[in-house]
């Protein structure tokens, strides 16, 4: 193993140690706890932590950590639950998907910026920004400058929306399904909706890996607004965890695993999040974040208010999970 990448991993690991410590001086869980004791130094540090590590290590121990995050999370989710949830927030999803992809595209006046920013916030983050890239290879800058976009309104939505499903009085259902809705980020969504309760985690679970099964959907939509931009030959693909985490919540809705193993996972999950989510956060250096140009962020910003105005109406007016 290189030198680089033992060491992420052993930031990690120290890191989810250190907000295990501090989680009850911070009050907001210990999965959140450890994206701030990974951010906080890497802003101040910034290039420094790369003497110790990169960039490149610390996003493979996330690629690593992460499916199994997504999997161990699936043995907490009951289908009782999914079941009984309205049709017309699956439908929602799509609906919101198609039309966040389109105000994208219009705001950024069709530029090839828009496409980037709309995929990404409307689906997966990093991900469908690099699906998107694999399509466009031309398009490399739009790409990264997307990425540093939404890595910043990644941190914004673990802080924002706990806040506004305070000021909106939302339940745990509703704060859930605006965390899985509304965080660009997959981490990053499944974090925020572990501050918010144990039924808000599942339901920013569950509408979360939803969005990331629109993917291949999304990807057409915009291949229909970029054509003149689509030279690479990229793969419509699901994420592999997405299957790995419907096993696990099969495995778990079978009834035949103990209650006190069950809880265990769960503890045991909570320490390995809290690992990804310090790797996620000593990625976010000023650098990496200063590359995100004003139009960019702009657009970013505007989308994003666009996406989140559309769940809170949906929740609100049409009264979803309000019961």
């Amino acid at each position: 193993m290189k030198k680089e990448l033992l060491n992420a991993f052993l930031l990690s690991a120290f890191g989810a140690f250190v907000a295990w410590l501090i989680v009850d001086f911070t009050r907001l869980g210990m999965i959140a706890t450890g994206f701030f004791v990974g951010l906080i130094p890497a802003l101040i540090f910034s290039t420094k932590i790369q003497f110790v590590t990169d960039t490149k290590s610390l996003k493979t121990v996330e690629k690593i950590l992460f499916p199994i995050v997504v999997a161990l999370i699936g043995f907490e989710v009951k289908i009782r639950s999914i079941t009984g949830a309205p049709i017309s927030i699956w439908i929602f999803l799509l609906i919101m998907v198609s039309l966040v992809v389109l105000f994208a595209w219009l705001i950024s006046r069709r530029e090839p910026i828009g496409g980037f920013l709309g995929i990404g916030t409307a689906i997966c983050g990093n991900s469908a920004v690099a699906a998107l890239g694999s399509f466009c290879p031309n398009r490399v800058k739009e790409a990264g400058i997307a990425i540093g976009v939404i890595n910043i309104l990644s941190i914004a939505a673990i802080l924002v929306l706990p806040f506004l499903a305070n000021l909106f009085n939302l339940n745990e259902a509703q704060s859930g399904f605006l965390a899985g809705a509304g965080v660009q980020a997959m981490a990053l969504a499944l974090a925020t909706g572990k501050i918010m309760g144990p039924d808000a985690e599942m339901w920013a679970s569950i509408t979360k890996i939803t969005r990331v099964a629109l993917l291949s959907p999304a990807l057409l939509l915009t291949f229909q607004l970029m054509k003149k931009d689509k030279t690479g030959k990229g793969k419509l693909q699901i994420p592999f965890y997405i299957y790995i985490f419907l096993g696990a919540l099969l495995l778990s809705n079978l009834g035949i695993i103990p209650a006190e193993i069950l809880k265990t996972i769960k503890i045991v999950n909570e320490w390995i999040f809290a690992a990804v989510m310090v790797a996620v956060g000593l990625q976010l250096t000023r650098q990496s974040m200063a590359t995100s140009g004003r139009n960019a962020i702009f657009y970013g910003v505007a989308i994003w208010f666009f996406q989140i105005a559309l769940i809170l109406v949906f929740l609100k007016v049409f009264g979803v999970f309000s019961s």
